[in-house]
């Protein structure tokens, strides 16, 4: 199984943030081979760190638990929230593999969606991959967020590789679910690569 990890930094850990960086990657060393992304959530200008994110494989949602509560930045108290989804991917890029291009900006966006949202998306499901598929260039990975033991679908992780925050807005404005109203909770926050 794939996970989807998103954490948030408790205001004001900037410096125990990078002072716990060299544990910090000692400790994602141990999984390079499950990890497909790995990286610091960011402030739009680039300028602070304000939490992490991590597409990852483990067996089970405990697995996935015990990996990042043992994080020494989880240890270390930096994260204020942890969120932890099943995570199915869509395309096959992982961070090592993936061609990165020069000025562009990284984006995650993460969408819960509401209740009963099961007809909408299987009414517009084509509508939707034809769209994803014809921005192939400006998305790193994507994948539905799954009920940990059904393929019912409960949202969808995403991330972006675009100009900036307003290419990445205006992309998802047009996006057939979310045109749609699928989705009750979306975010759109500034991600970089970091280490895998």
């Amino acid at each position: 199984m794939h996970w989807m990890i998103k954490c948030r930094s408790k205001s004001g850990t900037d410096e125990l943030r990078t002072a716990t960086i060299p544990s910090h990657i000692a400790n994602l060393d141990k999984f390079k081979d499950s990890t497909w992304f790995s990286g610091p959530i960011f402030t739009d200008d680039g300028s602070s760190a304000i939490g992490s994110l991590r597409f990852i494989e483990f067996s089970d949602r405990i697995g996935a638990q015990e990996y990042i509560e043992s994080d020494p930045y989880t240890t270390e108290g930096i994260f204020e929230t942890i969120i932890v989804e099943r995570w199915r991917p869509s395309l096959n890029h992982r961070q090592l593999t993936y061609s990165r291009k020069d000025e562009t900006q990284q984006f995650i966006l993460y969408c819960k969606d509401v209740a009963g949202s099961s007809s909408i998306r299987k009414l517009l499901r084509e509508k939707h991959h034809e769209y994803l598929n014809s921005l192939s260039e400006k998305i790193i990975a994507r994948g539905p967020l799954l009920h940990d033991n059904s393929d019912e679908i409960i949202g969808s992780a995403c991330l972006l590789d675009v100009s900036d925050r307003k290419e990445a807005e205006e992309l998802w404005a047009n996006e057939p679910y979310n045109m749609a109203g699928v989705y009750n909770q979306i975010t759109i926050e500034r991600w970089m690569f970091g280490h895998v």
